[in-house]
């Protein structure tokens, strides 16, 4: 089943070779901007400028708090009196640019950083979102694309509130929930809370920093190759095919390890490999963005595990904590937090529910899966 398997994985990366081909010549094409689609905004909605790099300081991320479609139509109504300069969707090739950098678009709530800002709105709802791979991806190129464009710095400032001036600080992306109200700068403009707490900014500017722009196979040397062993950084789709639209095989975790046996294959925008996931032995393609080379972690969240010896287990991770006591060679348990390194022990909380109900961190060398 193995061999006849990884047959089919090559296969479907041969039958898909003229669609490699063109998603490169796409992508290489729109490196400039990675709008797919121009929709201007109604002129009431925005105001025409001739901003330069030196005026550019901000770009804001928000959340459209409905559709991607629904966000174009009502920049388009001359009631609207708002725009944003770019619109992404949760689908692949859903970048819409609606207001050209040099304008000023209306959506920030406050005048200043209006006109210091690029502002792109994302399909979703603030803290109810679970984002997907194509808002990640596609968001962070049109951050890319400006910030190299603008001279803006790639970085995420962390403050709670950006400064009462647009103009002071260094600049940089950051969310609505950032920007301050023209009325009083020690709280949040109209109360926003966009993109909110399901975005997860550390990813995000690592693909907006890393420069792969999600088309990968920029010439070089592939990443992986095949044999190598994998992991996903962020929970990660696998596909019957090296496409978005392909039929979905799983969704795993972050830190699941996995095989690769083919590879690489460009298609809408992504570059994709055939993984064989060892753990649930499942077969598919994922793209690259989400991968890094070497085994993810031993354990997961909820995983049973057993001791292998007699050990101590303690109430913290480190070699210092208290003893909580002696737990007997083949207690099992299940894995309820860690990994934490520390003492030169990787530790994993455990909740042994083998008959002792003790919630204690055990050292990774004395516990296997079962």
């Amino acid at each position: 089943m193995t061999g006849n398997r990884r047959q089919f994985l090559r296969a479907t990366a041969a039958s898909l070779g003229a669609l490699a081909l063109s998603g490169m010549a796409a992508t290489t094409a729109t490196a400039a901007d990675p709008a797919d689609d121009w929709q201007p905004a109604d002129p009431s909605n925005y105001s025409n400028a001739s901003r330069s790099a030196s005026d550019v300081r901000w770009v804001v991320l928000h959340t459209i708090e409905g559709s991607y479609e629904g966000c174009i139509s009502w920049f388009q109504n001359p009631d609207a009196n708002v725009s944003s300069h770019y619109v992404v969707g949760n689908q692949a090739n859903q970048i819409t640019k609606m207001v050209n950098v040099e304008d000023v678009a209306w959506t920030q709530g406050n005048g200043p950083y209006n006109d210091t800002g690029v502002s792109i709105e994302m399909e979703g709802f603030a803290n109810q979102t679970d984002f997907n791979d194509n808002i990640y991806q596609q968001t962070a190129d049109v951050v890319r694309h400006v910030c190299e464009t603008y001279d803006v710095p790639m970085q995420h400032p962390t403050y709670d509130i950006a400064p009462c001036s647009a103009y002071d600080g260094q600049g940089g992306v950051i969310g609505h929930e950032q920007i301050p109200s023209p009325y009083d700068c020690s709280q949040v403009t109209d109360g926003k809370v966009d993109p909110g707490d399901t975005w997860d900014w550390d990813y995000f500017m690592s693909l907006v920093t890393d420069g792969s722009g999600g088309g990968g196979g920029g010439g070089g040397d592939p990443t992986f190759a095949d044999g190598d062993i994998v992991h996903n950084t962020t929970d990660l789709n696998t596909r019957e095919q090296p496409a978005t639209s392909a039929t979905l095989v799983d969704t795993f975790p972050a830190d699941t390890t996995a095989e690769v046996v083919n590879g690489p294959v460009e298609a809408d925008g992504y570059t994709w490999w055939g993984l064989h996931w060892l753990d649930a032995d499942v077969w598919g393609w994922s793209v690259e963005t989400y991968l890094e080379a070497g085994g993810g972690a031993t354990f997961h969240d909820e995983q049973d595990v057993q001791t292998t010896a007699d050990v101590w287990v303690r109430e913290q991770p480190g070699l210092d904590a208290p003893k909580v006591q002696v737990m007997p060679a083949y207690t099992g348990g299940n894995i309820v937090n860690g990994p934490v390194d520390e003492d030169g022990y990787t530790w994993w909380g455990v909740h042994f529910d083998d008959g002792t109900n003790v919630w204690a961190w055990c050292p990774e060398e004395w516990l296997a899966a079962v």
